[in-house]
């Protein structure tokens, strides 16, 4: 059939200041863009350094960074009013908004303190612990050596200004400061010295911030709006606080009284999943300043994996293996002082939530508190690829002890079902022990199929043959499991399994029973990708199916295309139905799509995947909430005009905010990269054409290290790249001993040689003890003596 005004594609690709440039060129149409990587990483080396970079008294309402609580009351304090989560209003004759439609993306939140009419004198203290004036056991303060400035934002809606005085460590300064009826906020910066501390003071401090007025300076009282109070410079022992990022940006709303706002419930979670692609992403960088910032979530990682909340905790606790939960509260990791019998002890992990009086007694909702094996194995993912870049066999052991908790807790022993790792345990505060939810995810058994595949590679390469061959035989059971929910007539996967009769949002119990696993027929897109990316490429999977369909499967049943702020975004939601873009699962799909080009050197979805890209680069510039740099993790249909409570996408098990997010802009760096983090070296199919191979005869001496694909030799000696690229490799001699040569596909005597992959190569390195080398014209003049 001829075709009038053909379309001609041609798929561009090219990396410039770290920019990727991605277009699709047609006669009469050019649509391109750029996916800044520059700013998507600044989100998340910002997010992730910002537990270290400073230390706030009071950020916003239920910040992660908050480290005092506004609960030391003094004197006449029945007068005193207090709302820690006020979303400014400057022309509120109080200062703070009702408006449930109101929403701060500036500030957040800002405390309100009213005090009343005074009889003598009045005050509140921002402290640590929280209630420290009724407390009989007080522990050691904050050491905030090193810092000599408060810092903090203020303003009074009082007419004609309201009179007050600071205090900071039990000590206030010796005069009252009149803060002026404004509108606007004023940012003060008061010496320590101020309020006549010494450095014995500094290096224990329960009473961070206080303010007081009395009778004779405002007898009427009067308001104080404060905000953003902080230390500066950042005290020197915060600096090396571990703890994980934030997961999503949140700003201030005005709280309704039956229900929960998403920018609250959502105020200071750190999620394992997401900090496990953080730390994917910082090392595929491999910058200095990305290495630092990996490194810390590595280790904020593995302290938590062996400082379980004692209040809340995960199976088998206190015995060991032991595994991680679904999140934690971003900031500090651990628990400054600890929290009374059979609750959190000091240097526990700080589990998420957020304050609300639908929680009671406690006023405060524990949220992600429970345990997935698919979050677990991405953190496994996550510390191998740390083990592999800093040689810390911590993180080795950490993934170890992981996986082993997956398999003691999760595995189906049964023998009467599909097989596979059950679901995990329940989040929201189920209180200890937790019970075992015996669903089966497909996507959480794909995922521990590309853990378990990874530990395999990485022992298998150590020469533990024994340890390797029990991770392939583990991971062989969640891709058995995995295969058995594919549906050939759709070329779809389901969902996984769930007890028989079981019903909830997301379920569909009308596939066949096997034992207690009745298959779940509902479609998710990533029952279909994070299966195609852990288990495409696998020796064992990669012919059982035509692994295109479950992309096409994904094309047909998940795209969606939206209008916000007059602008068109297209992409895809982790269900059907037309009601928004989900950027994460964009991010997968084209990742996805690129993926399975490049496993069956073929490029049937080549143009969608430089289409979606765009649409993803569009996103990081335009969509509505976005800062520019990172990727919200929605768009939603006129998602602009929504109300605060409404600006999320609805689906069975999350809805998911349009606000910028570490998954949906992790993936838009994945996607921009092509790096795909669930494909395991060891579910590579074997290209004899494109493996290179390095010997080191003297790994004791010195390592190899290659620029890019894992080289790092000692221990990760092989690896496949594909054919017509460069491989540099890099000699690192230990102090002592220097590089001595090259041999094989590369030679000479510099530290740096490339290797062209354009066949199966080897590369044989030696080192040898340090040498001093005589200057040539010592040599010569003794060459002249001797004549």
């Amino acid at each position: 059939m001829k075709v009038s005004n053909p379309i001609v594609y041609r798929y561009v690709s090219s990396v410039f200041q770290g920019f990727i440039l991605i277009g699709i060129i047609g006669i009469g149409d050019v649509a391109k863009a750029a996916v800044n990587l520059n700013a998507a990483y600044n989100v998340l080396t910002q997010r992730t350094s910002a537990v270290q970079n400073a230390f706030y008294v009071y950020q916003d309402a239920d910040s992660a960074y908050n480290h005092g609580f506004p609960s030391g009351w003094m004197g006449d304090y029945p007068t005193i009013h207090l709302n820690a989560a006020c979303v400014n209003a400057a022309l509120s004759p109080n200062g703070c908004s009702s408006d449930t439609n109101a929403l701060d993306i500036q500030r957040d939140t800002v405390v309100y303190i009213r005090f009343g009419n005074q009889i003598s004198w009045s005050g509140v203290s921002f402290v640590e612990p929280q209630n420290l004036f009724s407390t009989t056991f007080v522990s050691k303060g904050y050491d905030l050596t090193g810092a000599t400035y408060l810092v903090f934002d203020v303003r009074s809606p009082t007419p004609n200004g309201f009179r007050v005085l600071f205090g900071f460590a039990g000590h206030t300064m010796t005069y009252f400061i009149t803060i002026p009826q404004s509108t606007t906020f004023t940012t003060l910066t008061i010496p320590l010295a101020a309020f006549n501390v010494t450095l014995a003071d500094l290096a224990s401090v329960n009473v961070l911030f206080t303010v007081e007025t009395d009778n004779l300076d405002a007898p009427n009282g009067g308001i104080l709006l404060l905000d953003n109070i902080h230390f500066e410079p950042v005290p020197t022992k915060q600096q090396s606080v571990l703890g994980l990022p934030l997961s999503t940006q949140t700003f201030g709303v005005v709280t309704p009284q039956t229900s929960v706002p998403i920018d609250q419930a959502n105020k200071n979670i750190a999620s394992l999943y997401e900090s496990a692609l953080t730390l994917l992403a910082l090392l595929a960088q491999d910058s200095p300043t990305d290495l630092v910032n990996a490194k810390l979530i590595a280790d904020s990682m593995d302290y938590a994996l062996s400082h379980d909340n004692h209040g809340d905790y995960l199976p088998p606790f206190p015995s060991s293996p032991m595994g991680l939960h679904n999140a934690y509260e971003s900031g500090d990791i651990a628990l400054f002082s600890g929290q009374g019998v059979g609750a959190g002890q000091q240097g526990d992990i700080r589990v998420a939530g957020f304050s609300s009086t639908t929680c009671a007694p406690s006023n405060y909702c524990v949220i992600l508190d429970g345990a997935t094996g698919g979050n677990n194995a991405f953190a496994i993912l996550s510390l191998i690829s740390a083990y592999n870049r800093f040689q810390d066999t911590r993180y080795l052991n950490d993934a170890a002890t992981i996986g082993q908790w997956i398999v003691n807790q999760l595995l189906d022993t049964s023998n009467t079902g599909y097989g596979g790792y059950y679901l995990g345990y329940p989040d929201e505060g189920a209180p200890p022990p937790k019970p075992l939810e015996k669903g089966k995810s497909i996507e959480n058994n794909a995922d521990i199929f590309a853990a378990f595949s990874t530990l395999a590679f990485t022992e298998q390469q150590l020469g533990n043959t024994a340890q390797a061959n029990y991770w392939t035989a583990q991971a062989n059971v969640a891709g058995d499991f995995v295969m058995q929910m594919y549906d050939s007539t759709r070329g779809c996967f389901f969902a996984g399994t769930v007890p028989p009769n079981t019903t909830g949002a997301g379920i569909q119990p009308n596939g066949p029973t096997k034992g207690n696993d009745t298959i779940n027929t509902y479609d998710f897109l990533d029952s279909n990708s994070f299966t195609t990316l852990a288990m495409a490429g696998s020796p064992r999977y990669a012919k059982a199916i035509d692994w295109h369909k479950p992309v096409q499967c994904i094309v047909n049943k998940f795209a969606q295309t939206v209008t916000a702020a007059n602008i068109t975004y297209s992409g895809f939601n982790i269900v059907s139905g037309v009601n928004g873009v989900a950027w994460e699962f964009t991010g997968q799909v084209t990742e996805l799509m690129n993926y399975v080009n490049q496993l069956y050197k073929d490029s049937s979805f080549a143009s969608q995947a430089a289409t979606y890209l765009a649409q993803i680069a569009q996103a990081q510039a335009t969509a509505p909430f976005g800062d520019g740099s990172g990727l919200v993790a929605s768009t939603l249909q006129n998602g602009d005009t929504l109300a605060p409570a409404a600006q999320c996408l609805q689906t069975p098990y999350q809805c998911i905010p349009e606000r910028v997010g570490l998954a949906a802009t992790a993936w838009a760096i994945f996607a921009a990269q092509n790096y795909n983090p669930l494909n395991s070296p060891f579910n590579q199919v074997p290209n004899p054409n494109t493996l290179l191979t390095v010997i080191n005869n003297n790994p004791t001496n010195g390592m190899i290290t290659s620029n890019y694909g894992g080289i790092n030799c000692g221990t990760a000696c092989a690896q496949y790249y594909d054919s017509g690229s460069y491989v540099v490799l890099t000699a690192n001699p230990v102090s002592g001993y220097e590089f001595s040569g090259w041999r094989g596909a590369c030679s000479g005597y510099g530290n740096s040689c490339t290797v062209t992959m354009n066949a199966a190569q080897t590369v044989t390195a030696n080192f040898a003890v340090f040498k001093i080398h005589q200057p040539t014209w010592k040599r010569v003049i003794k060459s002249i003596i001797k004549k």
